[in-house]
């Protein structure tokens, strides 16, 4: 039984894998609404499922509404049951995104060092929500901003976190390091929260135009991250499988072109390669930065969305690369 604000609006029953609606008090808009409810639930509890048939005359009023938003695989024979598949239900993007998401159209612009997509303007506030059955909270990744700068002075200034990001400094060095990645077009910082704590600072970025760019040939739309878990107490497998899968689940949606995902951690970060790839990441190669031997790390769309990657599956150590 699905409620709103205490009222039963809909009633669904799951049996050998079809799922079937009991009861619908419900219009068609507010009805697809909470069966997308049941099916986010249905796909997060359990790896092994691929998929989901739709059974009985309930789902009649819902159907066109699916159909529409992609979520439908029917067959022309008619005793295939209509089916939602997990790969394609999580690349609905406004179900996770707190606002559309979209193509942004493509105008080719050079920068003085590559050439590359024209970026669209940053968003601001909370850009992804994800409820973790694992953890019974909500995870939520919010634009960064200098209110944010508390948070990222005294992270930066841990030892487990300076070991590897070197940018141990003072206050004010540290408010002109934000500065500068919230004008960069290519980078959106991002402060990960889980029931509205703050807990991590993440950098999410383009990785054409980015220092990787050519060591990895990157592609017009590919993206990377960089990643700092601040608070002890978020580290540690239960919060790497959540946070992990959901910040590369908002790179995939941000733009639906986005066909790989990069990384580049210290090649000398033992555990953190041995996490990534427990996580789907296949190592590249490895290579030398200004700054570091790097050991190129790559994920595709096609891996994560159809090995359902959202879900724990590693038993990781580390948190910031």
């Amino acid at each position: 039984m699905v409620s709103t604000g205490g009222i039963d609006v809909a009633a669904f029953e799951i049996v050998d894998g079809t799922l079937s609606i009991v009861d619908l008090a419900a219009d068609a808009a507010e009805g697809s609404r909470f069966a997308c409810a049941v099916f986010e639930y249905l796909f997060a509890t359990k790896r092994e499922r691929r998929s989901v048939a739709l059974k009985g005359g309930g789902w009649q009023p819902l159907l066109p509404g699916l159909r529409q938003r992609g979520l439908l695989v029917e067959s022309a024979n008619s005793g295939v049951l209509p089916s939602v598949f997990a790969e394609m239900f999580w690349q609905t993007a406004e179900i996770w995104m707190t606002s559309p998401s979209f193509a942004y159209p493509r105008r080719d612009v050079f920068d003085g060092k590559s050439e590359h997509p024209l970026r669209p303007p940053k968003p601001a506030g909370c850009v992804y929500a994800r409820f973790i059955p694992w953890l019974s909270g909500m995870l939520s990744f919010h634009v960064a901003s200098v209110d944010d700068l508390p948070h990222v002075h005294r992270w930066m200034n841990d030892p487990r976190v300076d070991e590897f990001w070197n940018e141990a400094g003072s206050e004010s060095a540290h408010r002109g390091y934000l500065e500068r990645m919230l004008a960069d077009p290519h980078v959106i910082p991002l402060i990960g929260r889980f029931n509205e704590q703050a807990f991590s600072y993440f950098e999410i970025y383009w990785a054409k135009e980015d220092l990787i760019g050519p060591f990895c040939g990157a592609g017009d739309y590919d993206r990377g991250c960089h990643v700092i878990v601040g608070e002890e107490a978020f580290r540690g497998k239960p919060w790497f499988t959540a946070w992990l899968p959901s910040l590369l689940h908002l790179m995939f949606l941000d733009d639906p072109r986005t066909e790989r995902i990069v990384q580049e951690p210290s090649a000398a970060h033992h555990r953190q390669l041995r996490n990534l790839q427990r996580s789907g990441f296949a190592h590249i190669r490895s290579v030398d930065l200004p700054t570091k031997r790097a050991a190129i790390m790559s994920i595709s769309r096609q891996h994560f969305f159809s090995n359902r990657l959202w879900h724990p599956r590693i038993v990781p150590d580390e948190a910031s690369s």
